[in-house]
């Protein structure tokens, strides 16, 4: 592509040679330059490209983008480009390259603290059903129409997200359904990309080791409903939706200029459900769009109806049929790693979940606590370089929610572990948690799961939790083959 066609819609501030010359790539990391390539140099959390140019360079780079001054020597030939953001820069060359993929597609963003994936997974069930053809991006998976694989990253980095919209249009899909996360709404991995909906599942506090507060973390969220509809370039109204028994329901809606479809089960909304019974394989509930219908959902848990809620609005806003809605939702037998049964000969309660923040373990544990007869018992850990404040929260709903609990790892990163595992025990102290009583620190989680297992008894429930679907274990360094569901069914 011409590099004056590329950098259109750029913010520069400056460019330093001629830019009429044919660009054949471009990227963000210095490995894969090839010839007459595009760099763009982005200050990584852990590296700065900035201190890759002249590698960039050597490997055939002539246009280098740039954020910062820089004191590298910029040969004849070689265009510098200073921009103000050099993520935002990226986000907006990969738009142009792909020629706007999201234009030729309808695209639904679905963004909050918890529900996301597995909303993304009941709307795309539905649109299924209707006969449209939807690619998926999720936590667990990129669908993208002929292809899937395993996802790296809950929302792609913009090139690779450009890239994948691109491969779905040239597919003829009708629909894509994505998981919109903070740190891509942050990172301005989303730039570019027209969404005609966008859904609002919950907030509570996560990632404030990277969003610093909560309203920081809260007005990530809300930029993506700020923005829908403004400069928009395709001729389809785009629409909102919001649960409305969550307590930022209403500063949510106040941010947004387009049509709102609301869902709930405690208050009033065009989208109501009404939870009737909860069982061990699932939850049955009202679903009423006008009409009623009973759907009986293979999903545990009251919190999964809410999730259904929000996938049924927007089925309803595409005007599907409500017979369409029922057979979509009742067709997913399972999330990966969300409340996942685990099967097995000893007729053991075993269910292994997602759960890494205080509210998401709240509502699996209260979930679970309405089908154990016995005891409830709970393995779980924290997660390294990620937000502390979540760790004596967490311990503090595993003791008010459980009969007993074991901390152990879950991926320490770069920390120490027993450093972790003692900042959750904080919180179990701080509400008269007695060691050995009432839980206990294991911090090989293989041995935590082990142990868990020679405790459970015929009419207890084990719940295994913060991993969910994830298939390695991080460490400082190295990282390790680990599947919670894997484990259990080896030590079983």
């Amino acid at each position: 592509m011409n590099l004056k066609r590329l950098i259109i819609g750029l913010n520069v501030e400056r460019i330093e040679s001629d830019t009429n010359l044919e660009v054949e790539g471009f990227t963000c990391d210095s490995r894969k330059v090839g010839p007459n390539f595009l760099f763009v140099a982005i200050s990584g959390f852990k590296e700065d490209g900035h201190q890759f140019i002249s590698q960039a360079i050597g490997k055939g780079a002539r246009v280098i983008v740039v954020e910062k001054d820089i004191s590298t020597f910029i040969p004849k030939g070689v265009v510098l480009i200073k921009v103000l953001s050099s993520r935002l820069a990226l986000a907006q060359l990969s738009t142009n390259w792909y020629g706007f993929p999201s234009g030729e597609i309808k695209v639904i963003g679905i963004t909050g603290t918890n529900g996301k994936t597995t909303t993304t997974y009941l709307v795309e069930s539905i649109l299924k059903k209707a006969g449209f053809r939807v690619g998926k991006i999720s936590t667990i998976d990129y669908n993208l129409g002929g292809d899937s694989f395993l996802s790296s990253l809950t929302t792609p980095e913009s090139q690779d997200l450009q890239k994948i919209l691109k491969t779905m249009v040239e597919d003829n899909l009708d629909y894509v359904v994505m998981e919109v996360s903070s740190h891509a709404l942050a990172l301005h991995r989303v730039e570019g990309v027209e969404f005609d909906w966008a859904v609002f599942t919950n907030f509570s506090p996560e990632h404030l080791d990277f969003h610093k507060d909560l309203n920081k973390y809260l007005e990530t969220k809300v930029s993506l409903f700020k923005r829908l509809g403004k400069e928009a370039r395709k001729r389809i109204s785009k629409r909102a939706v919001v649960n409305i028994d969550d307590s930022t329901a209403n500063y949510i809606m106040n941010n947004t200029s387009c049509q709102i479809i609301t869902y709930g089960i405690k208050k009033e909304a065009n989208v109501q459900g009404k939870a009737l019974r909860v069982v061990s394989d699932g939850v049955s509930f009202m679903l009423k769009t006008g009409k009623r219908k009973r759907i009986d959902l293979s999903l545990l848990g009251v919190h999964n109806v809410y999730n259904a809620l929000a996938a049924a609005s927007i089925a309803f806003g595409e005007e599907i049929p409500d017979y369409l809605i029922k057979e979509g939702l009742e067709e997913v037998r399972g999330i990966p790693g969300r409340l996942e049964s685990i099967k097995n000969t000893h007729g053991f309660g075993i269910f292994v979940d997602y759960a890494h923040t205080h509210d998401g373990l709240e509502k699996v544990l209260e979930t679970l606590r309405e089908i154990t007869k016995g005891r409830l018992i709970v393995v779980f850990g924290c997660g390294g370089d990620r937000d502390p404040q979540k760790r004596p929260l967490m311990g503090r709903a595993a003791l008010k929610l459980a009969d007993y609990s074991i901390i152990t790892s879950d991926n320490p990163r770069s920390e120490d572990p027993e450093e972790i595992i003692a900042q959750i025990e904080k919180g179990m102290e701080a509400e008269g948690g007695k060691k050995e009583k009432d839980y206990l620190t294991i911090i090989d989680r293989k041995e935590a799961i082990k142990v868990a297992l020679e405790k459970i008894g015929k009419e207890d429930v084990l719940l295994i939790a913060g991993k969910g679907h994830e298939r390695t274990q991080i460490f400082k360094d190295k990282v390790v083959e680990f599947d919670d569901r894997k484990v259990v069914r080896d030590l079983l």
